[in-house]
């Protein structure tokens, strides 16, 4: 459903439910004969007053010129006119909008008003309520379509804290304004009060959901050394706030001190609630992201393999043919081939694996590479690898994506290469560097189009698997790469 629909379906719910709840409410008062003053002005004049007609319908009519006021801006003018640049329809279109609503307020003040014996037209300019609504009308459309904007912008853009910041300000000036201007037709005094109080507990909420509350969650303070910082900051910035409210009754202390003792009673365990459900809806997230991540990885990780089954009795025939053949070399890389898929298949798979078989598994794929190498005066490959005794455990393939990378990066056929690799173990610490000259890969290399899970892969699962327990430095010039890991197993 489009967003425009419901914006509509919203509006429309809201409108009906406060002209029945209106109706209800002043049909039962006059029923009552408790809105006798209505009809006193009337009297006066000679006049007989209709209770539906000059007050309880100029009254739903009030409200449903701004429903029609809204839909008109919001699902005609803005979409058609405004977004299409046509500015000039737009122009056109809203002052007759405005000039049709202003007679309908003027419309409500002269039927409410008929004992003053003016015509519809002299409401036009002297009643207040009239310009006063059809100012909140442009005041509410312009807020409500910015905070909307604003909204979907964000929502385009990466989440951090000035953008959070930005859009909960945005929607709570939208809600804060709305309800304003909804409580400014019927009570100014409720409006002003809702309006200065709003502002100040929104500030209190941003100030303790993104401050206050990270600070004492991270130093452990307990809800006594909460409240002892909490209170005294609320109330600074409380008496301004406060001051403006009840100035108008005369500075009353004891309201002072009341209401700000009534907003700290229902702010804060609200806005401590609101903040345990963000951190708990964070954490999922976070869940949720590693288990994604992992997820991914083991994909890329599936991705990246063959099923070598269909492979290897070819492999092995390859094998036998060539020992009978006297082609020594090439029946040792047709086995470390065979080794090297068996280990893709087999052992890649699993969540640890013995060092010593993954020092194997880069012996196997850098003597393999070798052959290819060997071929060429230019490139030197020169590997120092520390042979492990101890029975150490550790994630299979965080070792061989850095010395693909190497070969994949830093060999050149035509111009001088070098790839040295080194690993040491101090007791349960290893440490593994890899250097590679730096060339631009030529059309016709065999390892131009050939795919790797990739350094940003392996950084990913560092990160998972080994949190505070490794160190992972990689350097660039023009001329070298270079990689070292300390690895805590």
């Amino acid at each position: 459903m489009k967003l425009r629909r419901i914006e509509a379906i919203v509006a429309t719910v809201i409108t009906l439910v406060v002209m029945v709840i209106m109706f209800g409410k002043k049909t039962k008062n006059w029923e009552a004969r408790t809105s006798l003053f209505l009809e006193k002005p009337f009297e006066e004049k000679g006049m007989t007053f209709n209770f539906f007609e000059n007050h309880l319908l100029p009254t739903l009519l009030f409200v449903a010129l701004f429903y029609i006021a809204f839909l008109t801006f919001n699902n005609f003018i803005i979409p058609r006119y405004i977004n299409k640049a046509k500015y000039e329809m737009a122009l056109f279109t809203s002052f007759l909008t405005l000039f049709i609503l202003w007679f309908g307020f003027a419309y409500c003040e002269w039927m409410q008003h008929r004992y003053n014996r003016l015509t519809v037209w002299a409401y036009f300019g002297e009643s207040g309520r009239v310009i006063s609504s059809i100012v909140s009308i442009i005041l509410f459309i312009s807020t409500y379509t910015l905070a909307k904007q604003g909204h979907l912008f964000l929502l385009q853009k990466k989440l951090n804290l000035s953008s959070t910041l930005l859009k909960e300000s945005l929607i709570a000036f939208s809600v804060i304004s709305s309800a304003y201007l909804f409580l400014l037709v019927f009570n100014g005094s409720m409006a002003f009060f809702w309006l200065i109080i709003s502002i100040y507990l929104f500030i209190m909420y941003s100030i303790e959901m993104y401050g206050l509350l990270p600070f004492c969650s991270k130093a452990k303070y307990s809800l006594k050394q909460y409240l002892y910082v909490r209170l005294p900051l609320s109330f600074l910035i409380y008496a301004p706030f406060g001051f403006v409210v009840v100035s108008g009754l005369g500075f009353n202390t004891n309201a002072f001190f009341a209401l700000w003792c009534c907003t700290c009673l229902i702010s804060i365990p609200v806005i401590k609630h609101l903040y345990h459900l963000k951190l708990q809806h964070h954490t999922k997230l976070g869940n949720l992201e590693n288990a994604l991540g992992n997820s991914t990885a083991n994909l890329s990780f599936l991705r990246s393999q063959i099923n070598p089954h269909f492979l290897f009795n070819a492999l092995n025939t390859l094998y036998g043919s060539a020992l009978t053949e006297g082609a020594e070399m090439t029946a040792t890389s047709i086995q470390k081939l065979g080794d090297i898929m068996r280990f893709m298949l087999h052992e890649n798979i699993l969540d640890n694996i013995l060092l010593v078989r993954e020092i194997e598994y880069l012996h196997n794929y850098i003597d393999l590479q070798k052959l290819r190498t060997d071929l060429s005066q230019n490139v030197i490959v020169d590997y120092n690898i520390q042979q492990v005794t101890k029975d150490l455990f550790i994630a299979p393939m965080l070792l061989i994506p850095f010395v693909e990378n190497a070969f994949k990066h830093g060999i050149s056929l035509k111009e001088p290469s070098w790839i040295k690799v080194n690993l040491s173990m101090q007791d349960d610490r290893l440490f593994f560097d890899v250097y590679n000259s730096v060339h631009l890969k030529q059309i016709n290399d065999p390892e131009k189009n050939r795919s790797s899970i990739g350094i940003p892969n392996v950084r990913q699962r560092l990160l998972q698997l080994y949190p505070n327990k490794h160190e992972l430095t990689i350097r660039q010039t023009d001329m070298e790469y270079f990689v070292h890991l300390t690895l805590t197993l």
